[in-house]
C-alpha cells in the first residue's frame, strides 16, 4: 500500500484519514486545532510569504460558510514545494468550479483527463502527461491516504472507479506528477492523486439537481453535534441518469459516507469512517465509426453498401451492455504530535464486487451469439500505513526526516465469461489471485538555507503474488497458469530546489517509479510479464509569484518507461509491450484575486513514443500530445446576496489510434457554465455542460471488429459520444 502525504493547508478535512500522510505540527497548533469546534475561518498565509523555518503543515484549518467573506490565496505545494509540477488544491479553489461529478474534482488536476469509457457507471478514463492511463495503470489514486486502484483486477491492472466519491464531500487535492516522492508506490509513474475528504461541514445542507436526459440527483449531509472534542460527518447521495442514448443508461448510484473523528487530548485524535456505494447501469458501448452515417474512415463500407441502415450516434450494438457494482470501506487513523514530530498510523479494509458485461468485436469470434463478455471481480483488501515525520533545526539549518511502512494485500476471485443478452455461455476464466504489497520509505529534507533546498528519498517495494487458475489445463506440459511470483525493487528519488530570489523557485527532480502488472500474466510458462514495470522520470521547472494571489509554473519533464501497457480490443483489456519514452513542457498559471475571484489555466504539449521500431510505427496509441483546461470563477458578497459563476474550456487535440498513426482519434473542445445565487439559507443554480452543442468522441479506439452483416472483420474507429449541450438546474437549502 502506498499513501501520499498531506502536505499543504490544515484543511478542516484533511488530517482525518490521510493520518498516515499527517506531519509535524508546530508548539502554536492549538488554535488551529479549536477551530473545527468553532467553525470559524482562519485567513490563510500567503505561501511566497511563509517563513522558510515553517514546515509546510503550519497553516490553519480552512472551514468557512459559503455566504462568508474569505481571504484566498494561491495554494501551492503548502510553503515547501518538491516540483514545479506539485499542487495543492483547497476548498476555497473548489469552491469556484462546478462540481457534479468526481470527475469535476479531479480534473482541477493540471493537465488531467477523465473520459467515460463506455457510459453509466463503469471506471472512467484517464490522460496524464502523455499518458492514455486507461483505467489508472499509470495514475495512482487515493482517498484521504486509501488506495483506490486495484491489482490484478477483472478487467484491468490499476482498475480505479471513483463512483464512490461523493463531490462535495472532497476538501482538496494533492496533486503530484512524476515518480519522485518515495511515499508513492504503485501505479504513480505518470502522477498520483490523493482526495481528501471533510471532517466537519460549518452548516448541514440538502441540494436536489434536475436535468435533462433523466438527470437527478439528491445530496444530503450533516455534521451532528455530539459534544466538544468530536467532529462529526454524515452524508448520502442518490444519482440517476439515462443519458443522450437510444439504450438508456439506467445508471443509479447510492453513496453513504460516515465519519466520526475524537480529539484525545491537545496532540492526538483518533477517526473512523465508513464509505458505502452501489451502482447499476446500462450500457452503449463503444459504436464503431463506420456503422455511423458520414463518421466512418475513408476506404470502409458503409452499412448502405450491405443494404443495412446507419447507426444512430447515441445508438448501440449491443444493447445488453453495463454493469454492477459494489463497495464497502471502513477505516481508522490516530495520530499523535509529540517533541516535534508526528507519529500517524491508518488501517482499511474494502469489500468490493462488480460485473461488467462488454461486446468490442460485435460478431468476429461467434457470428452466431456474438461477441458479448463478462467480467466479474470480487475481492477483499486490506492495508495499513504507519509513519513518522520530524523535524530538527540544526546550525541555521532545517532536517526534515519522514520514515514509513505501507502494506496492502488482496484477496481475489476474478472471472470472465463468453454471453448473450446476460446469459452466460461458457466460462473462459476462473482465477483465484492473492497478492500482497510492502513499501519501506525514508526520505530527509534538508534545508541548508533559505535558497538552497535538497530532497533525498528511498523506496523498497516488495510485491508477491500467488495464483490458482481453477480452469489450468493440466494434461497438457508446457501451458502453466497457476503458480506464484515475486519482485523487489529499489527506488530511489532525488530534488534540488534553488530560490535565487523571493518568490522564484527553481527545481530539478529524478526519481524511479514502477507499476505492477497483473499477477495473472506472471505466472505463465509461456508469455510471461514482469510483477512490476519500472519507470525512470526527470523533470526541471520553476515557479514564480510575481504578486500576491499569482503563481506561474512551467515544468519539462522525460519518462522513460520499461514496458508500456496497450489496449487489446479482441479481449477488452490491455497487455504488456515495448519500452516506450515520454517528453512534454507543462506551463499553468493560477489566480485568486480580491477574495471572490479565481482563474487558472494550463497547458501540456507531449510527444509518447516507443524507444525501437516494431516494423508498424512508434507512436504510442491513445497518448495525448496536447491539452488545454482554462477557467474563471466569480463569487462576491454583495449585501445579503452571494451571486456565483463559472466558465470553463477544456481542449484535447487529436492523437494517434495506432502505432502507425493510420487512424487517428479525435480531439475537442468543450464548454461548460454554471450560474447562480445564494441568498439566506437557500442557493439556487444552473450548470451547462457542453455550452455550444458540441458534437464529440469522449473516447476512441482502434478495434478490429465485425458487424453481423460484414463478410470479414475490419478493423477501424470505435467512440463513446459524448454528451451534447445539457441543461442542469439545482436547489440547495442549509441549516446550523
Amino acid at each position: 500500500m502506498q499513501v501520499p502525504p498531506m502536505h499543504g493547508p490544515r484543511l478542516v478535512a484533511a488530517v482525518l484519514f490521510s493520518a498516515p500522510c499527517l506531519v509535524a505540527q508546530p508548539h502554536d497548533d492549538q488554535h488551529a486545532r479549536s477551530a473545527p469546534h468553532e467553525h470559524t475561518t482562519a485567513p490563510e498565509p500567503d505561501p511566497a510569504n511563509a517563513p522558510v523555518s515553517a514546515p509546510p503543515e503550519a497553516l490553519p484549518v480552512e472551514s468557512h460558510h459559503h455566504d462568508e467573506p474569505i481571504e484566498v490565496v494561491v495554494k501551492d505545494d503548502a510553503r515547501d514545494p518538491h516540483a514545479a509540477s506539485r499542487l495543492v488544491v483547497g476548498r476555497r479553489e473548489l469552491d469556484f468550479r462546478p462540481k457534479r461529478r468526481p470527475s469535476d474534482i479531479l480534473e482541477a488536476a493540471p493537465g488531467l483527463f477523465v473520459a467515460q469509457h463506455a457510459g453509466g457507471g463503469k471506471a472512467t478514463q484517464f490522460f496524464l502527461r502523455g499518458f492514455d492511463a486507461d483505467h489508472g495503470t499509470d495514475v495512482a489514486f487515493y482517498a484521504d491516504g486509501i488506495p483506490i486502484n486495484f491489482v490484478s483486477h477483472g478487467h484491468g491492472q490499476g482498475y480505479s472507479d471513483l463512483n464512490f466519491i461523493v463531490p462535495e464531500l472532497v476538501v482538496g487535492l494533492d496533486i503530484y506528477k512524476g515518480p519522485y516522492y518515495a511515499e508513492l508506490g504503485d501505479f504513480a509513474t505518470a502522477g498520483a492523486v490523493n482526495l481528501r475528504l471533510v471532517e466537519v461541514f460549518p452548516e448541514s445542507f440538502a441540494s436536489y439537481s434536475l436535468g435533462q436526459y433523466g438527470v437527478q440527483r439528491i445530496v444530503l449531509a450533516a455534521s451532528p453535534n455530539l459534544g466538544e472534542g468530536w467532529r462529526n460527518v454524515v452524508a448520502g447521495e442518490i444519482t440517476t441518469q439515462d443519458g443522450p442514448f437510444e439504450n438508456p443508461e439506467r445508471y443509479r448510484r447510492f453513496n453513504v459516507f460516515l465519519r466520526t473523528t475524537r480529539d484525545l487530548g491537545l496532540h492526538s485524535k483518533l477517526a473512523l469512517t465508513w464509505m458505502s456505494y452501489g451502482g447499476r447501469w446500462n450500457g452503449s458501448g463503444q459504436i464503431p465509426a463506420r456503422a455511423v452515417c458520414g463518421e466512418g474512415e475513408a476506404g470502409l463500407d458503409p452499412p448502405s453498401s450491405f443494404g443495412e441502415p446507419c447507426l444512430d450516434r447515441f445508438g448501440s450494438v449491443d444493447p445488453s451492455e453495463g454493469g454492477q457494482t459494489q463497495r464497502h470501506t471502513a477505516s481508522v487513523a490516530y495520530s499523535l504530535d509529540a517533541h516535534g514530530a508526528t507519529i500517524s498510523a491508518l488501517a482499511y479494509a474494502t469489500k468490493y464486487r462488480w460485473n461488467l458485461y462488454s461486446n468490442f468485436t460485435f460478431f468476429d469470434r461467434d457470428p452466431i451469439n456474438g461477441d458479448g463478455i463478462e467480467q466479474t471481480d470480487d475481492r477483499v483488501q486490506i492495508g495499513g500505513d504507519f509513519r513518522v515525520r520530524r523535524h530538527v533545526h540544526f546550525v541555521g539549518s532545517q532536517f526534515t526526516t519522514n520514515v514509513g511502512i505501507q502494506v496492502r494485500a488482496d484477496s481475489i476471485d476474478n472471472g470472465l465469461y463468453d454471453q448473450r443478452a446476460r446469459e452466460r455461455i461458457r466460462e473462459r476464466v476462473r482465477s483465484n489471485i492473492e497478492e500482497s504489497q510492502i513499501g519501506v520509505f525514508a526520505e530527509e529534507d534538508l534545508r541548508l538555507t533559505k535558497n538552497l533546498r535538497f530532497i533525498a528519498g528511498l523506496r523498497i517495494q516488495r510485491i508477491d503474488a500467488a495464483v490458482e487458475d481453477q480452469r489450468e489445463d493440466v494434461s497438457t506440459l508446457g501451458t502453466r497458469t497457476s503458480g506464484s511470483s515475486g519482485a523487489t525493487l529499489t527506488l530511489p528519488k532525488l530534488t534540488a530546489v534553488v530560490s535565487p530570489v523571493e518568490e522564484w523557485e527553481l527545481f530539478g527532480n529524478a526519481g524511479r517509479g514502477f507499476h505492477s502488472n497483473d499477477a495473472r500474466g506472471t505466472v505463465l510458462s509461456t508469455g510471461r510479464v514482469d510483477l512490476m514495470t519500472p519507470a525512470m522520470g526527470y523533470e526541471v521547472g520553476t515557479r514564480v509569484r510575481p504578486m500576491r494571489g499569482l503563481s506561474l509554473y512551467t515544468s519539462a519533464f522525460l519518462l522513460d518507461l520499461d514496458s508500456e501497457q496497450v489496449w487489446v480490443g479482441d479481449e477488452g483489456t490491455t497487455e504488456a509491450s515495448a519500452e516506450t519514452r515520454r517528453t512534454g513542457v507543462e506551463i499553468g498559471a493560477r489566480a485568486h484575486l480580491w477574495n471572490w475571484f479565481f482563474a487558472d489555466l494550463d497547458a501540456t504539449f507531449t510527444r509518447a513514443v516507443f524507444v525501437s521500431n516494431a516494423g508498424n510505427g512508434s507512436s504510442v496509441a491513445l497518448a495525448p500530445t496536447r491539452t488545454l483546461t482554462a477557467g474563471v470563477g466569480v463569487r462576491p458578497k454583495l449585501g445579503d446576496y452571494t451571486p456565483f459563476g463559472a466558465l470553463r474550456v477544456k481542449s484535447l487535440a487529436d492523437r494517434p489510434a495506432t502505432e502507425d498513426e493510420s487512424l487517428t482519434a479525435e480531439g475537442y473542445t468543450l464548454i461548460d457554465a454554471e450560474a447562480g445565487l445564494r441568498w439566506s439559507f437557500i442557493e439556487a443554480a444552473i450548470d451547462v455542460q457542453n455550452v455550444l452543442g458540441t458534437t464529440w468522441r469522449e473516447v476512441n479506439f482502434a478495434t478490429e471488429s465485425r458487424m453481423g452483416y460484414e463478410p470479414a472483420p475490419v478493423t477501424g474507429i470505435h467512440y463513446a459520444p459524448g454528451w451534447p449541450r445539457t441543461v442542469i438546474g439545482r436547489v440547495t437549502l442549509y441549516w446550523p
